[in-house]
């Protein structure tokens, strides 16, 4: 799908809101991940039905998740604030612990 000049033809017609950009850039710069066309959806589904889990509750309305991209078979940290997708966290070792913590 991707072109000799890099572009994925799947994002043709497509774009990212402008709210997000924020965080797909941390995760290009913390993770070097950029998501394809269909992921970033694939992404907030899995928070919300709770195949995301939850790894750390910040707040009442400030929780960590910790996100499976199934494409690239990468696990990342994302932090949603009043139901709403904010940033990728970096790893860090308290976040890695508290994922290791969990039920499997």
């Amino acid at each position: 799908m991707i072109g000799d000049n890099g572009f994925d033809a799947r994002w043709l017609g497509k774009s990212i809101r402008e709210r997000h950009w924020h965080f797909h850039r941390r995760l290009l710069e913390r993770y070097d991940i950029v998501l394809a066309p269909g992921e970033f959806s694939e992404m907030l589904k899995d928070i919300a039905t709770g195949r995301a889990p939850l790894v750390q509750r910040r707040s009442v309305k400030s929780a960590v998740y910790m996100v499976r991209n199934r494409r690239l078979f990468e696990r990342f940290f994302v932090l949603v604030t009043n139901g709403e997708v904010k940033t990728a966290l970096p790893p860090s070792k308290a976040l890695r612990r508290a994922r290791r913590a969990l039920p499997e």
